[in-house]
């Protein structure tokens, strides 16, 4: 049984190769033209996609409304080159709020020395008198504690003075940025 399926497998690959080599006789056929000018008769037409060689993703420092757009879709362009404008509306409110809100952060500081002042004043008077056993201790205590109070609010002014600052400052920048 081993034999017959192994001379069957031999006679259908001798088969095979015969029909496949039969066919080819070895002789290609060539066409060949005189050549001559004339307009080509033959077109292709094919669907693909282009796709370009470099792509660049292009952002902003500030995120805004564009007001002027200074090319086109697939335009080529150069480092550097501006090619939109945000407007500058918001941005400039932003300044013009960090600027008031500087005014009114050294206004505080005004307010919280002028108060830091008067507690002292306050503080030096009860030190007086109790001194002189005309008031209590606990008045002394409480006059203390203003003072340290008006203390803590001068030096919070000034750190909401730096805040503001840094902020007029941020405004600034991002409103160059437009």
């Amino acid at each position: 049984m081993k034999k017959l399926l192994i001379i069957i497998s031999l006679i259908v690959i001798a088969l095979a190769a015969y029909f496949t080599f039969r066919t080819s006789n070895g002789d290609a056929t060539y066409r060949t033209e005189k050549i001559s000018r004339g307009d080509i008769v033959m077109s292709i037409t094919a669907t693909g996609t282009v796709n370009a060689v470099t792509t660049v993703q292009v952002g902003t420092q500030v995120s805004g409304t564009i007001k002027e757009i200074f090319v086109d879709f697939n335009s080529p362009v150069r480092k550097g080159q501006i090619i939109a404008k945000i407007d500058p509306a918001l941005f400039e409110a932003q300044e013009e709020q960090a600027n008031a809100n500087l005014q009114v952060a050294r206004a505080n500081l005004i307010k919280a020395e002028t108060a830091l002042t008067d507690t002292k004043r306050n503080l030096d008077r009860a030190r007086q008198l109790y001194s002189k056993n005309l008031i209590a201790q606990s008045e002394v205590d409480t006059a203390e504690t203003n003072y340290d109070t008006a203390r803590a609010s001068v030096s919070a002014a000034k750190s909401q003075i730096l805040q503001a600052e840094a902020s007029l400052k941020l405004a600034r920048t991002n409103l160059r940025y437009t």
